[in-house]
């Protein structure tokens, strides 16, 4: 563990998890510390990520000009922050990996059904919405906001195929749970719900869109952050029993 600070967030999480301990066991407050975003180690690529996303915004709003959703800005903002996320975490997780044994044998490491719902209904549903304006006077929306679904999309798989495919980190049954519980967090920086939210935005624009039609964008949005957020509680699970640290009580967390 590297610093108080991440120590003190550890115990808190142990606690939270149903584990409380007066001190993490090395291994595992090493792998807790992964989980903190410092803020050295993601600067750089907040930068990288925050440069490429303005021009990358600017550019596409000049593909399509008026009448193209207001929320390209939104959306590639959201980019940047998923990424710089993804790869200030994998920085760390890297960073132990390598003083850590393969751990032997498979490790199911699939989402859950209702983060799996949450990414169906983001992106097949928002496609759906647009398609559905292909034959109304919002041809323009609908593709400019079908080529952002599209983006998102491809930042939502990378996201996903980095933490789901990196190498498990564990070295006995605690940590094992804890690496499990950690990807069960991981996974939501992929968050779908940041795919159905920026279209709101055009909600206030009623010239670009059909008469009724910001009520169903509203609700298609309701409806994937409702979904992902059902996913996100019913991943925080007790951790089972076993040796996490030395007994007692350190930091009371929620």
């Amino acid at each position: 563990m590297n610093t108080e600070a991440e120590r003190t967030m550890a115990l808190r999480w142990l606690a939270s998890r149903g584990q409380p301990v007066a001190a993490p066991t090395p291994f595992l407050g090493a792998l807790l510390a992964t989980r903190n975003v410092a803020i050295g180690g993601a600067l750089p690529w907040a930068l990288l990520f925050g440069v490429l996303a303005l021009f990358g915004a600017i550019g596409y709003d000049s593909l399509f000009g008026p009448g193209a959703t207001v929320s390209t800005p939104a959306y590639f903002a959201c980019f940047a922050i998923q990424l710089t996320l993804w790869r200030s975490a994998r920085s760390r997780q890297r960073a132990l990996a390598k003083v850590t044994h393969p751990w032997p044998g498979p490790v199911p490491r699939t989402p859950g059904g209702w983060f799996i719902a949450s990414v169906a209904l983001a992106y097949c549903g928002g496609a759906a919405l647009s398609l559905a304006l292909f034959s109304t006077p919002a041809r323009t929306y609908a593709v400019s906001w079908l080529g952002l679904l599209a983006l998102s999309a491809l930042c939502t798989g990378c996201v996903l195929a980095g933490f789901l495919r990196a190498p498990v980190l564990a070295v006995d049954g605690p940590s094992l749970a804890v690496y499990r519980a950690l990807l069960a967090e991981n996974i939501h920086v992929a968050a779908p719900a940041l795919a159905a939210v920026p279209p709101i935005l055009d909600v206030a624009r009623a010239d670009r869109l059909p008469a009724g039609y910001g009520a169903a964008l509203a609700g298609y949005a309701a409806l994937v952050v409702g979904t992902e957020l059902v996913a996100y509680l019913r991943s925080r699970r007790p951790l089972p029993p076993g040796h996490y640290g030395e007994p007692g009580a350190g930091v009371i967390g929620g």
